[in-house]
């Protein structure tokens, strides 16, 4: 009878392949560890870097910038970690600053929070709303676009703005410097130039309240009269007060801005033929303040209307340099406008 022969035993070969999706495991946390290390390494920059996410920005692209750029250790690796985390699909649109002593994982927190870089944008006094997007436009061109629509719906901001009388916004818009995201839209602009209203102009009127008792609304259409009539500071109270006493005594208040805003443009000069123009804020044809506001006036000029000067004046006239010549009767104004106009 033969010999059997001695079988190999079986146990290394199972160890060998225990072994194997062991070093394989090992090989992966290792690297897990490393990427986890890197992602958590804070960056060493001599000044901050911009970020720029647009409405169509990808993770993949942002990812891949931000490693040319030398801020993430690797594209792949960061995109993971986004989707691994669910802040894949959250970038916010905005310039971010990317700082010293960031990590890669605090970039993407920056990305995810909407804490954009803040920009200014400066609205002159004086303007109608209808040139707010000449100043939008620039950095902000979606918000620029729809400004105009959502202006119009004065109702939309009732609730954030009891003071608006009116279907517009007209006047109501606080012309100053304000800071803003590069992602901010329309709604947001509008609502932060109403609270400038609600504290400038309307925490002006009711700290210093008229005496004759006008309302807001009243003062505030003076007020953007003066701002569009006056280009010297000294001229605002008196230009309020010639308009304060036209109005006492029924007499056309005859404002060129008027007509320009009738017309919605901005003519070089009043000629006799744009006097004709019917419209309720042509006031060479319509007695009385017109029935909104012009544009948007700044404090000095709603101080003005607030407060005017009690002159003897009923007409004014503008000279070359911007001050105005103030007359008393029509005779005298005949004489101001040729000296204005420099003739004798």
């Amino acid at each position: 009878m033969a010999t059997p022969l001695p079988q190999p035993d079986p146990a290394p070969r199972r160890r060998a392949l225990w072994l194997i999706p062991a070093v394989l495991v090992l090989c992966l946390a290792g690297v897990a560890l490393r990427i986890w290390g890197q992602l958590h390494t804070p960056l060493h920059l001599a000044e901050p870097v911009i970020i720029q996410i647009r409405h169509n920005s990808k993770l993949a692209t942002v990812a891949q910038s931000l490693q040319e750029r030398g801020l993430v250790p690797n594209a792949l690796a960061f995109r993971l970690y986004a989707r691994l985390t669910h802040r894949a699909g959250k970038l916010k649109v905005g310039d971010y600053a990317v700082k010293d002593g960031m990590t890669p994982v605090g970039i993407l927190t920056l990305l995810n929070s909407g804490r954009a870089v803040a920009f200014p944008l400066t609205i002159p006094e004086g303007k109608w709303l209808s040139e707010y997007p000449a100043f939008i436009g620039e950095r902000w061109p979606d918000a620029a676009h729809g400004f105009r629509a959502l202006a119009a719906k004065s109702a939309r901001y009732a609730a954030h703005a009891p003071f608006v009388e009116g279907d517009s916004l007209e006047g109501y818009l606080f012309p100053n410097t304000y800071s803003f995201a590069t992602g901010a839209g329309a709604d947001e602009m509008i609502r932060a130039m109403l609270k400038g209203f609600h504290d400038t102009l309307e925490a002006e009127y009711h700290a210093h309240p008229p005496a004759d008792g006008r309302s807001l609304r009243q003062v505030l259409i003076l007020a953007s009269l003066v701002e569009a009539e006056a280009k010297v500071e000294a001229d605002r109270p008196q230009i309020a007060g010639v308009l304060m006493n036209r109005l006492a005594h029924g007499i056309k208040l005859q404002c060129d801005a008027t007509v320009l805003y009738a017309h919605h443009t901005r003519l070089k000069r009043v000629l006799f033929k744009d006097l004709e123009i019917d419209s309720p804020y042509n006031t060479y044809k319509y007695a009385g303040l017109p029935p909104g506001p012009i544009c948007s006036p700044g404090l000095a000029s709603f101080r003005a209307a607030l407060a005017p000067d009690a002159v003897p004046y009923y007409y004014y006239v503008a000279k070359s340099d911007g001050s105005h010549i103030f007359s008393v009767t029509a005779d005298e104004h005949a004489a101001a406008i040729r000296t204005a106009r420099g003739n004798k």
